[in-house]
């Protein structure tokens, strides 16, 4: 595929006001006023005397209509895509500032994506003559950072991939394809309600429209185009909205793909050599449109009342900061013939005999030619070489007669037959002293088998090292045998001693007492449960429990390592690398805090047995490492 380099696009900024919803806040002047057809203001929430004005592509108020944001904005980005480039257009805004009645609409006022397709569909049909049309579409959503699929639903997460070209795709994605607006609403409609949740704002909706189309006269040119038509998830407050359980969970994850979509605008304003793409989904999947290789453009949605000043004030500011972005788009363009054409063969050589004589005929008569005649009368004789003569004929007579001896010597050997090899049958001797060295090394094989089994039964025998616990200044206790154990245990007998005769465990089998975070506690029949600290030598089995007060002070340290490191410092944990580590990172910026370290739960991507190896291994590190 053939690629054309474009002039870069920057993306295009507009901004649509809804009307006021609450009929007792009608009367209310509203925080935003707008100035003109690309600037609006609001007032400065640090000085109330000042305002603060904004400019843009373009601005659309209360009043405006459906139709008006299509043809005005959006219908420029479909010739693009008709041109074989990619182009989106994506709804950016707040939860209920109507983001999804501007790319759906509802019966009667479709939004962007109806609109689009009708108007893709239009110049397909009106374009028949000259070129032959291919439009297939896809629907997905993202909820929680996990894609689904909404034509062909699925109860899996999809993966993202890049393909070899750097265009991003999701293989396992159904596609369809369409030749007419109903067909395009007998498959939309239905994904339309294959959502995960009930409610709309909680998840981001990505439509994808891909455009091919191939020339039916020459020189049969093919070009591929993709519309991405994206309704992001609304951002949220927690702290003025008081969600809570599932709902709290949900805006969490929103605010953090936002969050990282923030990020990138920055990077790409700042020209930094990384850009974190692959910190979210949603801007995995926008690496086309922002910074990338298509036309882009964001409306931006706010709302006029009071309340949602602070949204309107962020939402302005992040739209302003994406309108300096700028895309390299280019052409995917490449040749391919149809199928139907097929050209014709000539004739062969063979079914027009008389060619060749009428060439032969027309020339002079010479000792060459003389030769051409006879090779075409020994056709017979000469089955291979005879087609090669006749389309050559300035062979010399010397060629001719070397290529006739050629071919007789070939067809000579052809008509030997071939006589099979068969190999000499080995003598006996060989044969019987193979079976005697056969029969010995099967002798010598059993011996080993036997001896392997006499080892493996006499290691069962012995007590091996026990080491269930490998911590520091717990020293390993090697019992060579069972009874060596019980007669030493017997000499101090324990069962008819009260509690300050008895001795502590370093006195009988002389461990240390400074041990750190372990108990080791013998579970005897004999002694009771409240007695713990009892030594039963008679009893065999032996436990170790961590010393719950040393324990938690661990924990703590390790939760005060959580609530005021660095990403840098909470990747010195153990179980936490660069990922775990920005999450919690990200996690504790926007909600706080964490109480306790099972709250490392909330955080997206960790679950509760990751959270327990965390704590396992960073006190198994410690306790052996210090």
């Amino acid at each position: 595929m053939m690629k054309k380099a474009v002039n870069h696009s920057r993306v295009q900024v507009v901004v649509r006001l809804r009307p006021v919803l609450d009929e007792a806040e009608i009367d209310v002047e509203p925080c935003v006023r707008e100035l003109d057809g690309n600037s609006l203001e609001i007032f400065n929430w640090r000085n109330n005397k000042e305002t603060l004005k904004y400019r843009f592509d373009a601005f659309y108020g209360k009043s405006s209509s459906q139709e008006e944001v299509f043809e005005s904005s959006v219908a420029s980005l479909l010739v693009h895509t008709l041109n074989g480039q990619n182009a989106s257009v994506f709804a950016y805004g707040a939860t209920g500032t109507g983001k999804t009645h501007t790319m759906l609409g509802r019966p009667g006022d479709i939004g962007v994506i109806p609109r689009s397709v009708q108007k893709i569909l239009s110049v397909a049909k009106s374009e028949s003559a000259t070129w032959k049309y291919s439009i297939q579409f896809s629907y997905l959503e993202i909820y929680q950072e996990r894609v689904y699929d909404l034509l062909v639903p699925k109860n899996h997460d999809l993966q993202i991939r890049e393909d070899r070209d750097r265009n991003i795709i999701i293989p396992s994605l159904a596609v369809k394809e369409i030749t007419s607006y109903e067909q395009f609403q007998k498959y939309f409609i239905p994904a339309s309600h294959n959502r995960y949740q009930l409610c709309i704002s909680h998840y981001t909706k990505m439509f994808t429209l891909l455009v091919t189309k191939v020339q039916q006269a020459e020189p049969f040119r093919k070009l591929t185009g993709k519309l991405l038509l994206i309704d992001l998830a609304g951002s949220e407050d927690n702290k003025r909205t008081g969600n809570q359980g599932i709902r709290l969970k949900e805006s969490g994850a929103i605010n953090v793909s936002l969050f990282v979509l923030g990020q990138v605008v920055d990077a790409l304003n700042q020209g930094l050599p990384r850009i974190p793409y692959r910190d979210s989904k949603l801007t995995r999947l926008l690496q086309d449109s922002l910074g990338g290789t298509a036309h882009a453009c964001m409306v931006t949605n706010i709302a006029p009342e009071e309340r949602n000043y602070m949204d309107t004030y962020t939402t302005l500011n992040f739209a302003a900061k994406s309108r300096q972005i700028v895309n390299k788009p280019f052409t995917r363009e490449s040749t391919e013939k149809p199928s139907r054409v097929t050209l014709k063969r000539k004739a062969s050589d063979e079914h027009r005999p008389s060619a060749p004589a009428k060439k032969m005929a027309s020339q002079e008569s010479t000792p060459i030619v003389n030769a051409r005649v006879n090779v075409l009368k020994q056709q017979v004789l000469q089955p291979f070489l005879s087609p090669i003569l006749r389309k050559h004929d300035h062979f010399a007579e010397s060629v001719v007669s070397r290529l006739e001896n050629l071919e007789r010597n070939i067809l000579n050997h052809m008509k030997q037959p071939v006589q099979p090899v068969v190999p000499p049958p080995p003598p006996q001797e060989n044969q019987q002293d193979i079976l005697k060295q056969l029969k010995k090394c099967r002798e010598q094989l059993k011996e080993v088998q036997q001896q392997n089994q006499r080892l493996t039964k006499e290691k069962t025998e012995e007590e091996v090292l026990t080491s269930d616990c490998l911590f520091q200044r717990v020293p390993l206790i090697k019992k060579k045998s069972r009874s060596k154990l019980g007669t030493r245990c017997d000499e101090p007998s324990y069962s008819g001693c009260s509690q300050k005769d008895r001795k502590p465990l370093s006195a009988v089998n002389g461990v240390s007492t400074d041990v750190q975070f372990v108990k080791i506690i013998p579970e005897c029949n004999s002694v009771s449960k409240e007695s713990n600290d009892a030594l039963d030598v008679s009893g065999t089995n032996w436990t170790v429990k961590l010393n719950p007060e040393l324990q938690e002070k661990h924990n703590a340290e390790i939760l005060n390592v959580i609530n005021s490191g660095t990403v840098k410092q909470l990747k010195s944990l153990q179980s936490i690398g660069e990922k775990r580590a920005k999450l919690i990172y990200d996690w504790r910026q926007l909600n706080g805090q964490f109480r306790s370290i099972e709250e490392l739960q909330r955080v997206n991507g960790l679950t509760r047995k990751t959270v327990e190896s965390i704590v396992k291994n960073n006190l198994l590190s410690k306790v052996v490492f210090q």
